[in-house]
Order: C-alpha cells, then sequence, then structure tokens
C-alpha cells in the first residue's frame, strides 16, 4: 500500500527541503530535468515525485518540474531514502 500523501505530511517535507536542502535540491533537478537551473524550491511532493518550481534564469517565470520517485514510496520513511537515491553522486 503506498504512503497517503496528505497535507501535513506534504507541507513537512516541503518546509524542511526549503529550509535546509536548496544545494540538495538544485542538485537533483539538474541531474534529473533541468541541467541549466539556476534554482530549485520544492512545491510539493505526490504519487508521481518531487513537484519544483525552477529557475533557468533569474529573469524569468519558474517552471513546474516533477522528477519522478526512484523507487515505491510505501513509507514516510521512504522519502527520505527517495531523495538520497535522487542525490547525484560527487
Amino acid at each position: 500500500m503506498a504512503i497517503d500523501f496528505t497535507a501535513d505530511v506534504v507541507q513537512a517535507v516541503v518546509t524542511h527541503m526549503n529550509g535546509d536542502h536548496l544545494d540538495d535540491q538544485l542538485a537533483i533537478v539538474r541531474a534529473h530535468a533541468r541541467p541549466g537551473a539556476t534554482s530549485a524550491t520544492l512545491a510539493t511532493i505526490g504519487e508521481g515525485g518531487l513537484t519544483f518550481d525552477v529557475r533557468t534564469d533569474r529573469d524569468a517565470a519558474p517552471e513546474r518540474v516533477t522528477v519522478p520517485w526512484p523507487m515505491p514510496i510505501d513509507e514516510r520513511v521512504d522519502i527520505r531514502r527517495a531523495v538520497v537515491m535522487l542525490m547525484p553522486r560527487a
């Protein structure tokens, strides 16, 4: 059974990621969606993956980009595991 992405789960993840992991988010977006991204802010999460507001130019409007989960998300702890799996190797 997949996790229920309730409003409180989504808000907790978004708040944590945007507060503590902006550089990681940008790395994920560059590696999996938009190599030329200059910023990436997590907008929401859901069954399809992590959805970011991405800018490729400081003056451009943000574009909504979803990076799919790399694994099934069955429990809340799987969210962290999936994000770690999405991190590009240095």
